[in-house]
């Protein structure tokens, strides 16, 4: 089913669907830029201006690697070239995943085989949690939906019969609740290299 279609059947919305496309436009926009996006992302490693960086053995991911998704490591030696003839796709053979993800490690039995990375490499991953993280983040987008479809103004809660609606009185704190879920789903933000 479409997240729209989910967020019409949860709030009960009269709302146009242009309005509804239009919030859930501008809550993955914020989801984004507070936790990055979802699914594959590349990264570059490695420091071309510092000649030390040629001779390392192991690269340090901030993010970590969710091995059972595809990975795809490039290396550009020399950096600066800008010739693709330079680029060297590695196979599975030339590094090592270590320490949850986090690490990579240069291997030299491999098909491309070296004992420390190129100057410059490219990595594209699935970060670990990923595969998840679209369903969380459709459920976080239909709850912040439902918050600011349902916040109004200075009223904390009502009731009708049984049915019971509660607000904490306070829009932002309820949406950095939302966000903060996430977020813990997610491992937290603190990174140990």
């Amino acid at each position: 089913m479409a997240l729209i279609d989910r967020v019409k059947e949860r709030t009960g919305s009269d709302l146009s669907d242009v309005e509804l496309q239009a919030m859930i436009v501008g809550i993955a926009a914020e989801l984004d830029a507070r936790l990055g996006p979802a699914g594959p992302q590349t990264i570059e490693l490695g420091d071309p201006t510092d000649p030390d960086s040629r001779f390392r053995r192991t690269l340090k991911l901030n993010t970590p690697i969710d091995v059972s998704a595809a990975l795809a490591i490039v290396e550009t030696d020399p950096s600066n070239s800008g010739d693709d003839a330079n680029d060297t796709i590695l196979a599975p053979g030339d590094y090592r995943v270590m320490h949850g993800g986090r690490t990579l490690q240069r291997l030299v039995g491999g098909p491309n085989g070296r004992d420390h990375w190129a100057p410059l490499v490219r990595v594209t991953f699935t970060p670990i949690g990923d595969a998840g993280d679209q369903a969380a983040r459709d459920e976080a987008t239909i709850k912040l939906i439902q918050l600011d479809l349902s916040y109004r103004g200075a009223l904390k809660s009502e009731k009708a019969g049984d049915y019971q609606f509660t607000l904490s009185g306070d829009p932002v704190a309820d949406r950095e609740g939302i966000f903060a879920s996430l977020t813990a789903k997610r491992g937290g933000g603190m990174v140990m290299a």
